[in-house]
């Protein structure tokens, strides 16, 4: 689920830590009575990051609540295997630093927390199948080590719906090879709840968002996100956001931070399990107004 072109975004996130240290969570309108739970702690050792869950929980509809006792923020992801492939076989394809890795069929992206942010907890919403699961630290901006992860069962267990929110952003796939960003609701700045719609066929998707200082180009900022340097003067390291990486066609509700109001790049920087091109090449990047 990591490209090897989009080095750019780990440096940013990186820088990001003091930020999203200080980082609160928002509120969905509503909260559904139907979900079961699924409480993730995490805790550091060394250079990584430890995760402890339950060795089972029942699926369907799940609020995940992560509570990050570490110094820095962490990532809970969470990943689905089919067959009998294990952590580790999942491990070494989503940390390819190559950019033409393919994402294979048994691995699924279920969506969880971008990143959690010490001290309160952060909850997402998510609907998981039954199946052999994993949490782990991918992507997150406060482990310089191997990702810490942890295994658990998931059980079958009714889907029920998805919490209301203000705002939905959808990862939208109107003809092959093509997406668009569709926002529905205002972006505010400060923590809160956004549903987050995957669309597309055998794709993944996150939402991955930081602000402008002054203008760029589409070409300008396509260029940055392909670079391995220092991100350029137009980039406020300290704004970026991204969600949990979630399979086409699966929906859940997850914590979002704009840290100030401005114009902001929202993109996609994975590829189709074919591993072509990067989607903010193909449809999904756009700037949009946070209030």
């Amino acid at each position: 689920m990591r490209k090897g072109h989009t080095t750019l975004i780990w440096t940013m996130v990186a820088l990001l830590v003091p930020a999203l240290a200080v980082a609160g969570c928002g509120k969905s309108k509503k909260k559904s009575t139907a979900a079961s739970t699924l409480d993730v702690t995490v805790s550091e050792s060394g250079k990584s990051a430890k995760y402890s869950v339950p060795s089972s929980v029942k699926g369907g509809l799940v609020r995940v609540t992560v509570a990050n006792h570490g110094k820095a923020p962490h990532a809970a992801q969470l990943v689905r295997l089919e067959g009998n492939h294990t952590v580790q076989d999942a491990l070494k394809i989503i940390n390819s630093q190559s950019n033409n890795t393919k994402v294979p069929n048994w691995i699924h992206g279920e969506g969880g927390v971008g990143a959690a942010p010490p001290g309160a907890p952060v909850s997402a919403t998510v609907v998981l199948p039954a199946g052999k699961y994993f949490v782990a630290d991918l992507g997150g901006p406060g482990s310089s080590g191997p990702p810490g992860y942890a295994e658990f069962t998931v059980t079958s267990g009714p889907s029920g719906s998805l919490p209301s929110t203000p705002t939905t952003i959808t990862a939208a796939n109107p003809s092959k090879d093509k997406y668009k960003w569709e926002v529905s609701g205002s972006l505010k700045s400060g923590a809160s709840d956004l549903t987050f719609v995957s669309k597309g066929k055998n794709t993944i998707h996150f939402i991955g968002a930081f602000r402008l200082n002054g203008n760029a180009s589409k070409e300008q900022v396509i260029k940055a996100l392909k670079s391995n340097g220092k991100p350029p003067s137009f980039v406020d390291t300290s704004s970026f956001a991204n969600t949990a990486v979630l399979d086409s066609g699966k929906s859940d509700v997850t914590p979002f931070r704009f840290s100030k109001p401005g114009k902001y790049v929202l993109f996609c920087p994975l590829s189709d399990r074919d591993g072509r091109k990067p989607h903010f090449e193909e449809g999904l990047l756009t700037t949009v107004d946070v209030k």
